[in-house]
């Protein structure tokens, strides 16, 4: 009998596993999607979302930068009007990214006053005009997806995944809350059920996702095809391979050691690809990392604190040395100690 969870899913002309990386603005750029490929070598991550008109205009490219190792990688678009789609497609597609996803789904208020975002599930209207434009550009050269939640101020999901199917899209992408929901109310099972049912595209869940235990009951209530993995990633970009592992029946888990290297090397990352200002985006992340050190509330207010680069290196290396694990004489005298980090 053939393992649902080690069977890809098809979308378009794409294979893809189970399992994927969700977006997250401000939290899965480069320097995380890089530390989870080397958990995670074969999942699809996405980026972080971009408006059609900053990939557009931006002379420096800079939303389209990616190490190789990032592949399979997705790009998600927002949008509110037709205009820069064109251009902005093209770019993406020569870059080599595998898919594009169109957010209909972001709760930001900031977002969804423009009309981007959860807000184009109230207006239909824009939203096949978006979708039509989408896919006449695209020309089939890569999936054409859509990211969307159970609605805007009502619940519509199901109307919005039928639209979205007969307009192009390849995957219905869902987060079964509306935008005054957030992401911390109740989940609506039975909405993605009824997506699931209503449409015959692949349909991917995203919410609180972070045992695979929990995939497991979901796809049982729902029949859903696959699951995004989002803040469960947010400071510990070993979690999908946790979650893919017991999938194969593996168990996988990480000690503190190697969560303090891991962020040692996300700091790495950051100045690597922001420059000397990299530290500052690094303090979203910090927090997840050092929850299990002793004193981890004194330690989170003296890195959150931080002015320089080395400031907080030097602080998250006092860290690693204090949390070293403490070597236990045998019986013969000799010591016993794990191997230390570089």
């Amino acid at each position: 009998m053939t393992n649902f969870w080690q069977t890809p899913i098809t979308i378009g002309n794409l294979k893809i596993n189970r399992f994927m990386a969700a977006p997250l603005d401000g939290i899965t750029d480069s320097p995380l999607r890089q530390l989870i490929r080397q958990f995670s070598p074969n999942e699809m991550l996405m980026t972080e979302m971009r408006h059609v008109a900053c990939v557009s205009n931006e002379k420096d490219r800079k939303s389209l930068r990616y190490e190789t190792l990032e592949q399979p990688l997705a790009f998600q678009f927002s949008a509110n009007k037709i205009e820069f789609i064109e251009k902005a497609v093209e770019r993406v597609i020569e870059s080599g990214f595998i898919m594009i996803n169109l957010n209909c789904g972001c709760p930001a208020p900031v977002v969804t006053k423009s009309g981007s975002g959860s807000a184009l599930m109230a207006n239909e209207t824009l939203l096949i005009e978006l979708m039509q434009h989408f896919v006449k550009v695209i020309r089939g050269r890569v999936p054409f997806t859509i990211k969307i939640r159970a609605g805007y101020k009502k619940k519509n999901a199901v109307e919005i995944a039928k639209i979205a199917q007969d307009n192009g899209a390849e995957c219905i992408m869902i987060h079964p809350r509306t935008q005054p929901e957030g992401f911390t109310s109740r989940l609506d099972y039975e909405l993605t059920k009824q997506v699931k049912e209503a449409v015959q595209v692949p349909v991917i869940f995203s919410g609180n996702i972070n045992r695979f235990e929990q995939a497991v009951k979901v796809h049982e209530m729902t029949g859903v095809d696959g699951f995004m993995i989002g803040r469960a990633l947010w400071g510990a970009p070993w979690k999908m391979r946790e979650i893919t592992d017991a999938a194969e029946g593996k168990s996988f888990s990480v000690d503190l050691q190697t969560v303090l290297a891991c962020a040692l090397q996300h700091l790495d990352l950051n100045m690597h690809c922001f420059g000397p200002r990299g530290f500052i985006p690094f303090k979203k992340q910090l927090p997840q990392y050092i929850r299990g050190v002793v004193d981890a509330s004194e330690w989170r207010f003296k890195l959150l604190r931080t002015q320089t680069e080395p400031e907080m290196r030097a602080l998250l290396l006092q860290i690693i040395e204090e949390n070293k694990p403490i070597c236990i004489p045998s019986s013969n005298e000799s010591l016993n100690c794990p191997a230390s980090l570089g």
